[in-house]
């Protein structure tokens, strides 16, 4: 016995935690606006001006009642959780609301404050009974209409956010299936890209051994990087840049890294997920659109942080590569609708240009792979 009463102490305690002072305000303003009606229509029918003690009362009747029914709706929430659509918690809670905020009331008015009563005033004896079936009978109809409000307005939140919990359900089924196509386009190599790779190759173990050897290595990173791990269709920047770096040394029958990850922990590119078929296909365009050629080995520099719970991916081009004037050509539509199927609004390609300079700012948001 000792032990359900401290379960049931510790449940009461629990549901009074969810008190919010939105509850404190909408009660008090139901109660302040009722306790204003109340004294008009009372100012309405009796001559001169509104005896002192009846309005007292009405005022500490409504919002002993008022917060007395709240606690005991708090209570009920906790008693028909989310999912649940029970009314039979609520019509107790106000009943027993009521019952404990009009016995209060009678001892605070009627025994500690002495607050005499309209019908005291009129020379009339009135007990607790005549007090609680009076003022019962008003509060419980006033407080049940706005805890049917309140129930109505909790059931329709419950549904709606089971409904957008589906439909989040589902925006990340169909994230994850085109994160899937996107990866297993990624990984179907290219057969002239193979072949042609493959011929360089071999002509080139004729004059120069070493240079075979390393364009071998490249294409070797690159099928790695192209073919997506079991399990995993999204990717990560590390693995991104692999990728592009390895196309870019085959092409260019080189072997140096041209994307440079400049700012960045090696930490944070290794887990920071990144959709595929964005990044290579954002280089090859810089690089066609090149109106000359950038000075030195024509590196591109990374920058990657994260700010805001985004992932920023900013790629900085010598030249002309990123110029904002061809932005709405059909590669960088192809990129933005891309990553608008797996994000919507949350992510942003941003081409700029400055000093001789441009650059191409991808906003994602941000996901940790581990």
């Amino acid at each position: 016995m000792p032990r359900a009463i401290a379960r049931s102490i510790a449940f009461v305690a629990d549901a009074w935690r969810d008190l919010t002072w939105k509850h404190v305000l909408c009660t008090w303003i139901l109660c302040v606006t009722c306790s204003a009606i109340e004294v008009a229509a009372a100012a309405s029918n009796v001559a001169g001006a509104v005896p002192w003690g009846p309005v007292t009362n009405g005022v500490l009747s409504m919002q002993l009642n008022g917060f007395a029914v709240l606690l005991a709706v708090l209570v009920a929430d906790r008693g028909s959780p989310a999912g649940t659509r029970r009314w039979w918690p609520y019509v107790v809670a106000v009943i027993v609301g009521v019952l404990v905020g009009t016995t209060l009331f009678w001892v605070l008015s009627q025994r500690v404050f002495t607050i005499p009563s309209m019908g005291q005033m009129r020379g009339f004896h009135e007990g607790y009974g005549p007090i609680l079936f009076r003022h019962f009978t008003d509060r419980i109809c006033l407080f049940g209409l706005a805890t049917s409000v309140y129930v109505s307005h909790r059931f329709s939140a419950q549904r709606i956010a089971a409904l957008h919990a589906v439909q989040l359900d589902g925006a990340r089924d169909e994230r994850r299936v085109i994160e899937a196509r996107l990866a297993a386009m990624q990984g179907r190599v290219d057969p002239r890209f193979l072949l042609t790779t493959l011929a360089q190759v071999e002509r080139l173990y004729d004059v120069d051994a070493g240079a075979a050897d390393r364009m071998l290595q490249q294409l070797t990173d690159y099928l790695r990087a192209a073919i997506p791990p079991l399990g995993d269709a999204a990717s990560t920047v590390a693995r991104e840049v692999r990728l592009t770096n390895a196309f870019l040394n085959i092409t260019a029958l080189r072997s140096a890294d041209r994307l440079v990850v400049s700012h960045g922990s090696t930490a944070l590119i290794n887990r920071a997920r990144m959709p595929p078929m964005v990044l290579l296909p954002l280089i090859k365009r810089a690089l066609a659109h090149r109106a000359e050629r950038a000075e030195g080995d024509e590196r591109f520099e990374i920058d990657c942080l994260i700010h805001n719970d985004r992932l920023l991916l900013s790629i900085e081009d010598h030249g002309t590569g990123f110029a904002p004037g061809d932005a709405d050509e059909a590669e960088i539509r192809r990129i933005r609708a891309r990553l608008a199927a797996l994000y919507a609004e949350s992510a942003r390609l941003t081409l700029s240009a400055t000093a001789g300079r441009t650059a191409a700012l991808l906003e994602i948001p941000f996901e940790d792979c581990r």
